[in-house]
C-alpha cells in the first residue's frame, strides 16, 4: 500500500513538474526595442544603483574616436541606448532589458563639433548635455580578439 501511494506521489509530483507554468500578466506596456541600423556594437555597462543597463553602438569613426580621443575624423555617430533592467522570469537571478527608457545619440557635425540629441526619452534631471556627452566619449570599447 505504502509503495502504491508512493508511486502516486512522485507520478504526480512529476506531472505537475511538466506542466505549463502560469503565463506572465500583460501590464499593458509596448516594449520597444532599438535597431542599431549599421552601426556596430561597442560595449554595454550596468548601473545596480538605477537598476539600467545601457548598449553603445557607434560606426567606425566613433570607435575611433573612443579609441583614440584626439583622432577626430570623419563623421562620429554614436548612440547610447538605456533600458530598465528587469527579472528575467527564465532563469533565477538574472536580469534582462526591459523597458526602453532612452536613446541618446552623439554626432559630429558639418565643422567637426560634436553635437548632442536625444531621439527617444529624456536625460535624466541632474545631468547635463556636457556631462551626458563626457560619459558616452568616456566609455571604453570592448576588445574581442581576433
Amino acid at each position: 500500500m505504502k509503495n502504491i501511494l508512493s508511486m502516486l506521489l512522485l507520478s504526480s509530483l512529476i506531472f505537475a513538474a511538466c506542466s505549463k507554468g502560469a503565463q506572465l500578466e500583460d501590464n499593458g506596456k509596448i516594449r520597444f526595442m532599438f535597431e542599431p541600423g549599421k552601426l556596430q556594437f561597442i560595449s554595454s555597462s550596468f548601473n545596480p544603483d538605477r537598476q539600467t543597463m545601457s548598449a553603445l553602438y557607434g560606426n567606425r569613426e566613433g570607435l575611433s574616436l573612443l579609441e583614440e580621443p584626439t583622432n577626430n575624423q570623419g563623421q562620429v555617430s554614436l548612440k547610447l541606448v538605456t533600458y530598465k533592467m528587469q527579472e528575467d522570469p527564465q532563469y533565477f537571478g538574472s536580469k534582462v532589458n526591459g523597458e526602453l527608457l532612452r536613446v541618446e545619440a552623439v554626432k559630429s557635425g558639418k565643422d567637426g563639433k560634436l553635437q548632442y540629441t536625444t531621439e527617444y526619452g529624456e536625460i535624466p534631471p541632474h545631468d547635463s548635455i556636457t556631462q551626458r556627452i563626457a560619459d558616452i566619449l568616456d566609455t571604453d570599447p570592448l576588445k574581442f580578439p581576433q
